[in-house]
């Protein structure tokens, strides 16, 4: 099991959990690790919390993964759990969320993740500029439901529906979440003097 889980597909490993297997949901778990965690990071503003999030996340879909009716649907109802409990941890007005001090080689670490992550983003073109930590400075500044919508889409690859899915709102209202979120980041970047990014 341990070699052939490598090269099963997600929906197989999810299946073999569902059924008992703890190897096949740590193998899972750990191939959306890394993107599920950048997610998370972005949406509450720092790492640290963002990784007890992320593992909060993991240990629930552990456990209720039985629970989950269409294994091909797992990926969307871990960033589902994952958004639900960051939500709850910066509800009160004491611990809103805010954007991530990001230093010059972390920005370069994190441009090298999403070109290997994102190749089809529409905020590509930004990123392989280096402007990674100045379009995320920009993003935290968005009402959460359209920074949210923005991220699962734009970075995460999921669709309108999948985004609606998650968050819990129709495809309509994602798809102008994402348009009014997008607009205030070309404008703002452009009242940094940022043009021509691709957005």
């Amino acid at each position: 099991m341990n070699d052939r889980s490598r090269i099963l597909s997600d929906t197989e490993l999810v299946s073999l959990s569902q059924g008992g297997d703890r190897h096949a949901f740590g193998v899972l778990a750990a191939r959306c690790d890394g993107s599920l965690f950048r997610f998370t990071r972005r949406l509450v503003g720092n790492e640290e919390d963002a990784r007890d999030i992320c593992q909060e996340a993991m240990v629930k879909a552990h456990l209720n993964i039985r629970r989950l009716r269409d294994p091909d649907k797992f990926m969307g109802w871990l960033y589902h759990i994952t958004l639900n409990l960051a939500r709850d941890r910066f509800r009160s007005p004491r611990m809103r969320v805010q954007s991530a001090s990001l230093d010059d080689d972390a920005v370069r670490s994190r441009a090298d993740e999403e070109r290997a992550d994102r190749d089809r983003s529409p905020l590509r073109d930004a990123h392989e500029a280096d402007l990674v930590g100045t379009v995320e400075g920009v993003l935290a500044t968005l009402p959460e439901e359209q920074r949210t919508a923005i991220l699962l889409r734009e970075y995460q690859g999921f669709t309108s529906e999948e985004v609606g899915e998650i968050t819990g709102v129709p495809s309509a209202t994602v798809r102008t979440r994402i348009f009014y979120g997008l607009k205030t980041v070309r404008r703002r970047l452009r009242e940094q003097g940022i043009t021509g990014s691709g957005l």
